[in-house]
């Protein structure tokens, strides 16, 4: 078992990215004109589909230093100071350690009293995070050294309001710069979370022998504080700050929950953008009957809200970028094989000569022929079904030996659907095929060939989702997830011809919260991806939800790039092998206590 997530070939990661690379290769698209709205946000995505990337671009420094020719008027039309603020995975891992070490009954009093005190200590840290981010934020606009060629967001202030700035943001923080400038402040600050992190440690490990003073430090109310205080000096009545909190699914929902409660109001020249996975336990951003998300004050955006006309777009785009980049400067699909049109005509007629109930379908409706055409609307439904069954039948009706997949799933067009249009996924794909692309045309095998190295990959990153199972069979993510592709694969490829096979599953029985995890589970990894489109279905799993599996999956499991009807998952389930099998996600760190995960629903 990997203990780390392994890296998809040569993908773009916007969390290691300078900010200059990040602006040279950014391509602005329908998510990022919603996100630089002036209102408060929340983005929901899987990984690799961009939140990152757009939460940066929307900080002071990428505003100032983005080249593209519409950036400037993105900078003319966003009204306020970005503060990009990453997420800390040791937060969360430190709160599960706290939890579990309160939930044991052999925890005196003593030791409750300073785990207590390092939760106390854990939100202070956060919030000093945030503040390091916010005073970085600051410096960066009134800085008097740094070149640059905009001016975005940049203010004018002399030494001496300076002095004044940091005597009264030091008030604030509870803090004394050895040095009255902001950049001092700035380490001072750093220099605080460094020792509130040592102090939280000693408290979990019971070495310090006793429990050190702690100064409570809310915030919501000292960032009101600060940025009435900033905005003054930078005489700006109404100077607006955007705090970005990039991958929150990281961080414990004692962080969460009070930036989703400030939405409902709070201070007007604060707002809070949030990114999330499509599943977090705990946190639900439309229950709250009193909640900001009831409004229309609030914009929340789907990353995996994408239709194909849009995502094709922004996929060519973004593709052409890099080809550019490489010297190629032709139409982007003039790179890319393109598969030959379907043949319905020898499709339906191959595979009637195969398959005995496809020929009785034909001839119960009344579709028989001498020419099968496009021009009737009921053959053109069934084309695609008909041709990927007919690609693996042989010639007795049974399924052929595995051999490559169809040339239905090549083309750029395919190629970018099957990884979601995700961007993360099409630059890495990109950079294997830019090689090619110089020596000639990139051939349909090499697609494939890529395209199914690609999935290796993905599948060894699900790999790394452990689960304990009462079955040998299931081990990970990706063992459910291949079971109930194996399943959808059944659906086209049975001994029955079905006009609409079953390739989606849906929620309609209720389930336990265990499953409902494990169902998160993938969904956060790309692995299932929810249908819903609608404010009320995000972040939250609940009935009717429907969810298809990523296109990702289909060259290998021999699936359609379409949407297909749905099936409810207790009925998938109990048609599966995973009908009496026992699951529970493996805690590789042994922070929680584990449960059981019955599959078996009855």
């Amino acid at each position: 078992m990997l203990n780390r997530m392994p890296s998809i070939n040569d993908s773009f990661n916007a969390k290691t990215s300078s900010t200059e690379e990040l602006c040279n290769t950014f391509i602005a698209n329908e998510f990022f004109e919603k996100l630089a709205c002036p209102n408060h946000c929340i983005m929901i995505g899987p990984r690799g589909s961009g939140k990152t990337t757009l939460m940066r671009m929307l900080d002071v420094e990428s505003l100032e230093l983005w080249p593209s020719e519409v950036a400037q008027e993105y900078r003319d039309a966003i009204n306020f100071s970005g503060v990009f603020i990453p997420t800390d995975r040791y937060w969360k891992t430190q709160y599960q350690k706290i939890e579990n070490r309160l939930k044991d009954e052999r925890c005196s009093t003593t030791e409750i009293a300073q785990l207590n005190s390092a939760i106390t200590l854990l939100e202070k840290l956060f919030s000093f995070h945030v503040v390091e981010n916010f005073l970085s934020v600051v410096n960066y606009r009134c800085s008097r050294v740094i070149n640059k060629e905009v001016n975005f967001k940049s203010v004018n202030l002399d030494k001496d309001a300076e002095v004044e700035l940091v005597y009264s943001l030091s008030d604030i923080l509870g803090i004394t710069p050895k040095i009255k400038t902001l950049k001092s402040l700035l380490i001072q600050v750093v220099l605080e979370k460094k020792n509130i992190s040592q102090t939280v440690n000693g408290l979990i490990s019971n070495k310090l022998k006793s429990i050190p003073e702690i100064v409570n430090f809310d915030l919501i109310d000292n960032l009101e504080s600060l940025v009435v205080t900033v905005n003054t000096y930078f005489e700006e009545k109404s100077g607006k700050w955007a705090f970005l909190f990039d991958e929150l699914e990281l961080a414990p929902n004692q962080i969460i929950k009070p930036l989703v409660d400030e939405m409902r109001g709070g201070q007007k020249d604060i707002i809070f953008k949030l990114a999330l996975s499509p599943y977090h336990k705990g946190v639900s951003i439309t229950d709250d009957t009193d909640s900001a998300m009831k409004g229309e004050d609030i914009e929340l955006i789907n990353l995996t809200g994408l239709s194909d006309n849009d995502g094709s777009a922004f996929a060519d785009q973004l593709c052409t970028s890099l080809f550019i980049r490489k010297g190629l400067f032709s139409n982007i699909d003039s790179y890319f094989e393109s598969p030959k049109e379907i043949d319905i005509d020898r499709d339906f007629k191959e595979l009637m000569m195969k398959d005995p109930s496809f020929s009785q379908y034909l001839s119960d409706r009344g579709f028989t022929s001498k020419q099968y055409t496009n021009k009737n609307s009921q053959l053109r439904k069934i084309k695609f079904i008909a041709h990927i069954r007919n690609f693996q039948m042989d010639n007795d009706g049974n399924k052929k030996a595995r051999r490559r997949p169809a040339d239905y799933y090549a083309g750029f067009k395919n190629i970018c659907k099957a990884v979601e249009y995700n961007p993360r996924m099409l630059i890495g794909l990109m950079n294997k095929f830019i090689p090619h692309a110089k020596e000639g045309k990139i051939s349909i095998k090499q697609q494939l060939l890529s395209l199914d190295e690609y999935f290796i990959n993905y599948r060894s990153l699900l790999g790394t989702i452990a689960v304990e199972s009462s079955s040998n069979k299931f081990n990970n993510i990706y063992d459910l997830i291949s079971e109930i592709a194996k399943f959808f694969r059944e659906e086209i490829h049975g001994q029955q011809f079905k006009t609409q096979p079953k390739g989606s599953i849906t929620l309609k029985s209720s389930i336990g919260d265990e499953l409902n995890e494990i169902i998160g589970f993938a969904l956060n990894s790309g692995a299932l991806i929810s249908i819903d489109t609608s404010t009320d279905s995000l972040n939250k799993l609940d009935l009717n939800k429907r969810c298809r599996l990523s296109y990702i999956f289909s060259h290998h499991y021999d699936l359609l790039l379409t949407k297909q009807s749905d099936i409810d998952l207790v009925e998938l389930i109990n048609q599966t092998n995973l009908s009496s099998t026992k699951l529970k996600i493996v805690d590789l760190l042994n922070l929680s206590n584990s449960q059981q995960y019955p599959l078996d629903l009855e």
